[in-house]
């Protein structure tokens, strides 16, 4: 299917300029690049969501294949980051999880072969019910609202998105002396500013 190529080679692109990143970044792309279907899709509308995040994940694993079989990259699939490693050999990951006693990549991979394969079935995209699609939306629709709360969070506090918790509280916590009303500072941007950290400290 000549879209299925166009959203897996538009996300493909996107992991080159930015890596790792979260699948509401990946959906926002491939919305502001207008491919189809994603250009008329409201992702207000649970069904129109559901269908955003299935192609997505689709696509994802598409790509992961497709990275493996070049030998090229490793795709890791999480719900909360999409990040590409290069690809490395068994033998070459299994010494890296020695010496860092991490969870190499491969790993990861195969811990997830139930939900890739429901992604990779296609038909699930045409038949999910309305009750099915409410219930995996549930927590999904949560996270990616929290993803736009969370950079709205960081503008507040004049932050990059790529900030951690560390940077966060610094940041909050020169805001907070400068703008507290005590000292002269705006009740209201202090307020917000409270409200920013509330949100980040419930994402960290």
């Amino acid at each position: 299917m000549d879209e299925l190529e166009k959203i897996t080679q538009t996300i493909s692109t996107f992991l080159d300029e930015k890596n790792p990143c979260t699948e509401h970044e990946i959906i926002s792309k491939l919305k502001a690049d207008k491919v189809s279907p994603f250009d008329q899709l409201n992702i207000q509308h649970s069904k129109d969501l559901f269908c955003a995040h299935f192609l997505t994940m689709h696509a994802l694993y598409q790509l992961q294949n497709e990275y493996l079989s070049k030998q090229q990259y490793c795709l890791n699939i999480y719900s909360i980051k999409i990040e590409r490693h290069p690809y490395f050999s068994n033998t070459t990951m299994t010494e890296l999880t020695t010496k860092n006693g991490s969870r190499n990549n491969h790993d990861s991979l195969t811990q997830h072969d139930s939900l890739k394969d429901y992604y990779l079935d296609i038909s699930h995209y045409f038949e999910t019910s309305e009750n099915e699609v409410n219930e995996l939306l549930n927590s999904f629709w949560k996270k990616y609202l929290a993803q736009d709360d969370k950079q709205q969070a960081l503008t507040t506090l004049e932050l990059p998105a790529n900030s951690n918790y560390a940077t966060i509280k610094k940041q909050y916590r020169l805001l907070a002396q400068k703008h507290h009303p005590d000292k002269g500072g705006s009740g209201e941007y202090f307020a917000k500013i409270n409200a920013a950290k509330r949100i980040l400290d419930a994402l960290y």
